[in-house]
C-alpha cells in the first residue's frame, strides 16, 4: 500500500484545523498540497502533542514519542501538483487544551532526495474513456462520461468529440464550442488539474430528438492549452469493463420532476416524500420482512443484545455506518411521528400513510425491546449497540459485519435523562399516531413512555457521562433539560393530563430557559419543545420565544447566514438537515399557532433549494431529479464500487449533508467527504416531515407502484 518514501517534495500549503472539540479529545482536518506531482506514494511526517485514535484518508505508518508518520492509501497514492489532499484525525488530548500538529515534512515518489518528479508532457494521451447512458426517456437521456489521461495535466484541458445529439446540460465541465455534431468541452476552475491515470467524471443531459439514444465517439483530449495531442479510436459500443456498475436504465415518464403533475409547486413533493421514506428502509437493522422494498438489503446484526442476554435486534443504523445510537434514533422517530400526527390527512392522500406507520413502528418496536421494566418501573434502558470506533474501521455492508457489537445501558446508578426522556417522546408521539390504527399497541407505547419519563426525571444525569462509548459520536452537549421538557410535553399531548404540561413548563422555564440559536437535532430539543409549548400552553411567552428564534432564520441574523442561492446556513455539518428541521417547525408554527406568510415562504424556499432550486441546479436528495449525488458516504449502498465511482446501489431518498459553507458550490460528491456527502436518518427525519407539509400545500404525485418497482434495486410486492 505505502512504501517508505525518500524524496523531499516541497509542501505548498498545509492547514491543520480543529473542527470539533470535546472533553478528552478532538477531531481535526489536515489539508495539504505539494508543489510537485507525486506518482508512487507519499508520507507526511509531523510532530503532535496528542494521540491519534483514528485516521481517515491515510494510514498511520509510524509513531515514536510525539512524532508521527502517516502515508497514502491505495486510492490516493498519486497526487497532482497543487491538488489538495484531506485527512481526518480523531485524537486523544489527555484532557489538555487541543493543540495543532507542527513541523510537517512531505516525502514522495521513493526517489533520492532532491530528484525532481518527471516533467509533464504537454502532448497528453487519453488513456481510458467510457460513455454510458444511465437514464433514458422519451426525447432525451442522461449519460456519464468518464475519462483519464496517461499523463498529468496542470493547466487545464479540453475534450473534443462527435455526438448525434444536443447537449442540454453538462456537469463537471463547461461547453466550450458546438459546431454541427462536433462538441468541445473544457475544465472548470476546480478540475483544471488532473493527476495521471485519475478518472474525471462528466454528466451530460441530452436531447435525442426522439431517436434511439446513441453514444458520443471520436474523442480527442487536449491538455495544458497546447495543440491537439493524439486522437484515440472511437469507444466500443459495449465497453468490456465499464467504469460504473451496470444497472438498468431508470424509467421516468417525467424526466424532469420539476414538471409537477397534479401539483402547484415546483417539484413532485409526493415523489420526494415517497423516496425519503424509502431511505429509512435502507437503514433498517435486524431481520427484514418478506415484503422488503430494498432489494440489496437483507438480514443483519441478528445477534445484537446477545452479549447481555437480550434481543436487541431491529431499529435503525444511524447514518452511513452501523451503530445503533438510541438518542438520535428516538429523536428521529419522534420527528417522523410528529409529521404524521399533524398532517395525517395529507399522508393518507399521498398514499404514504402505511409506509410512515411502518417506518415509525420499526423504531418503536426496537425501543420496547431496549426498555427493561419491573413492577411498572424502569429498571434499565439500552441506549447503544455497537462500538463506534470498531464500526468506523469497517467498510462494507451490515450483512457482512463480524466485529463485536457491545450493548450499553443506563440505569438508576448510571442515569441518562436525555436518552430516557427522548425515548419517552418517541413512544408517546407514536402512541398518538397509532391511536385508532392499533389501540392495544398505542396503549402499550404510552405505558412505556410514562415509565421512561418518570425514570428520566427521577434519576438525573447525561447518558454520555454514563456511557463513555457514546463519545465523541453523540455526546450530550446540551444536557437533558430540553429532552425532559419535550418528553413531558408529548405526554401531555398523549394523555391530556395537566400534570405533564405543568412539568414541561416548569422544566423549560427553570432548567433551560430559551430556545437555542440552533434548531432541532439529535442533541437539541429546546426549539421543538418551545413549539410544543407554544401549541399547548396558555402562557404567551412560548410564542414569543419561538417567533424570536425564527426571526434569526428568516432574516439571516445571529449565527444564521444566507448563501447567494438562498440557503439558510447555520453550520458546515448537516447544513441541509438543519434547514429542513427549521422549515418543518416554521411551517408547523404557521399552520397551528400563528399564520405568517414569512414562515411558510421560508419553509418552501428551503425545501425547494434542497430539491434542486439552487445555483448548482442539483438535487441533494439521491434518486430525485436528474442531477443528484452518486457517491454518498454510506457503506451498504457503496457495495463494491471503487473509490471515485458511483455507488453500486442508488440510495433513493437519502439527503446528503449539503454545502459546507455559505458558498453554494462548497459541496463534494465524494464518498470520503462525510461532512457534505454523508447521509443519515437524522437528516431524513426532518426532511420527511417538511416534505409532507410541501405536499399538503402544493400536491405533486408520488410514483405509482409500477413506476416505483421499475427503479433499480426497488421491489414492490403488489406489482
Amino acid at each position: 500500500m505505502n512504501n517508505v518514501a525518500k524524496n523531499n517534495s516541497i509542501i505548498k500549503d498545509i492547514n491543520f484545523e480543529i473542527v470539533q472539540d470535546w472533553s478528552g479529545g478532538f477531531k481535526a482536518e489536515l489539508n495539504f498540497s505539494s508543489e510537485k506531482a507525486i506518482t508512487e506514494g507519499w508520507q507526511l511526517k509531523f510532530s503532535a502533542p496528542f494521540e491519534i485514535k483514528e485516521i481517515y484518508g491515510a494510514e498511520l505508518v509510524k509513531t515514536e514519542n510525539n512524532q508521527y508518520t502517516i502515508g497514502n492509501l491505495d486510492w490516493n497514492e498519486k497526487l497532482a501538483a497543487n491538488s489538495t489532499q484531506k485527512i481526518i484525525i480523531i485524537a486523544n488530548d489527555f484532557g489538555q487544551p487541543a493543540q495543532k500538529a507542527t513541523d510537517f515534512e512531505l516525502l514522495g515518489d521513493n526517489q533520492p532526495t532532491g530528484q525532481p518528479v518527471e516533467p509533464i508532457n504537454n502532448q497528453t494521451t487519453l488513456k481510458d474513456i467510457n460513455f454510458e447512458i444511465v437514464q433514458d426517456w422519451s426525447g432525451g437521456f442522461k449519460a456519464e462520461l468518464n475519462f483519464s489521461s496517461e499523463k498529468a495535466i496542470t493547466e487545464g484541458w479540453q475534450l473534443k468529440f462527435s455526438a448525434p445529439f444536443e447537449i442540454k446540460e453538462i456537469y463537471g465541465a463547461e461547453l466550450v464550442k458546438t459546431e454541427n455534431n462536433q462538441y468541445t468541452i473544457g475544465n472548470l476552475d476546480w478540475n483544471e488539474k488532473l493527476a495521471a491515470n485519475s478518472t474525471q467524471k462528466i454528466i451530460i443531459i441530452a436531447n435525442d430528438f426522439g431517436q434511439p439514444a446513441q453514444k458520443a465517439t471520436d474523442f480527442e483530449l487536449l491538455g495544458d492549452n497546447q495543440p491537439a495531442g493524439q486522437t484515440v479510436q472511437p469507444i466500443p459500443s459495449e465497453p468490456e469493463e465499464p467504469v460504473t456498475p451496470e444497472q438498468p436504465p431508470i424509467p421516468d415518464p417525467e424526466p424532469k420532476p420539476s414538471e409537477n403533475p397534479n401539483g402547484t409547486g415546483q417539484f413532485r413533493y409526493g415523489e420526494a416524500l415517497q423516496k425519503s421514506i424509502l431511505f429509512f428502509e435502507a437503514n433498517r437493522s435486524g431481520g427484514l420482512p418478506n415484503d422488503k422494498r430494498i432489494e440489496w438489503r437483507s438480514d443483519s446484526a441478528l445477534s445484537d443484545g446477545s452479549d447481555v442476554g437480550r434481543d436487541l435486534t431491529g431499529g435503525y443504523y444511524d447514518a452511513g455506518d452501523h451503530v445503533k445510537f438510541g438518542l438520535p434514533m428516538s429523536a428521529n422517530n419522534t420527528m417522523l411521528a410528529w409529521g404524521g400526527i399533524e398532517y395525517e390527512s395529507a399522508y393518507k392522500q399521498s398514499g404514504q400513510w402505511d409506509e410512515l406507520l411502518d417506518a415509525v413502528k420499526w423504531g418503536t418496536d426496537y425501543f420496547l425491546k431496549a426498555h427493561v421494566s419491573e413492577g411498572g418501573k424502569t429498571k434499565e434502558l439500552y441506549v447503544q449497540v455497537g462500538d463506534g470506533h470498531a464500526d468506523h474501521a469497517y467498510w462494507g455492508p451490515p450483512e457482512n459485519m463480524t466485529m463485536a457489537r457491545p450493548s450499553f445501558k443506563i440505569d438508576p446508578a448510571n442515569p441518562g435523562s436525555d436518552a430516557a426522556a427522548g425515548t419517552a417522546s418517541a413512544l408517546a408521539s407514536a402512541s398518538i399516531l397509532f391511536r385508532g390504527v392499533d389501540d392495544a399497541y398505542s396503549e402499550k407505547l404510552l405505558d412505556h413512555a410514562k415509565q421512561l419519563f418518570e425514570f428520566a426525571d427521577t434519576y438525573r444525569g447525561k447518558y454520555s457521562d454514563s456511557v463513555q462509548a457514546a463519545n465523541p459520536f453523540y455526546t450530550s452537549f446540551s444536557g437533558y433539560a430540553d429532552e425532559l421538557a419535550e418528553g413531558a410535553a408529548w405526554l401531555y399531548k398523549a394523555t391530556g393530563d395537566q400534570k405533564y404540561l405543568t412539568r414541561a413548563e416548569d422544566i423549560y422555564d427553570n432548567e433551560y430557559g430559551y430556545p437555542s440559536d440552533w434548531t432541532w437535532m439529535a442533541d437539541n430539543k429546546s426549539n421543538s419543545a418551545a413549539v410544543l409549548l407554544a401549541q399547548e400552553s396558555s402562557d404567551p411567552k412560548y410564542k414569543q420565544m419561538v417567533e424570536g428564534w425564527l426571526e434569526n432564520w428568516i432574516n439571516g441574523t445571529g449565527n444564521v447566514q444566507y448563501s447567494e442561492g438562498g440557503l439558510a446556513w447555520r453550520t458546515r455539518w448537516g447544513s441541509l438537515a438543519l434547514a429542513s428541521a427549521t422549515s418543518y417547525l416554521a411551517q408547523l408554527y404557521n399552520d397551528t399557532v400563528k399564520q405568517d406568510s414569512r414562515y411558510s415562504d421560508f419553509a418552501n424556499n428551503q425545501i425547494d433549494y434542497i430539491l434542486g432550486d439552487n445555483p448548482r441546479n442539483a438535487s441533494y436528495v439521491i434518486g430525485f431529479g436528474e442531477n443528484y449525488p452518486l457517491q454518498p458516504h454510506h457503506r451498504a449502498a457503496a457495495g463494491n464500487a471503487p473509490y471515485g465511482q458511483p455507488s453500486e446501489h442508488i440510495l433513493f431518498g437519502a439527503l446528503v449533508g449539503g454545502p459546507g459553507s455559505t458558498n453554494d458550490f462548497d459541496y463534494n460528491d465524494d464518498r470520503n467527504d462525510w461532512v457534505t456527502n454523508e447521509v443519515g436518518t437524522g437528516y431524513n427525519a426532518p426532511l420527511t416531515s417538511a416534505l409532507i407539509q410541501q405536499y399538503n400545500n402544493f400536491g405533486g404525485d408520488p410514483l405509482s407502484n409500477a413506476e416505483l418497482d421499475a427503479l433499480p434495486g426497488i421491489v414492490v410486492a403488489e406489482v
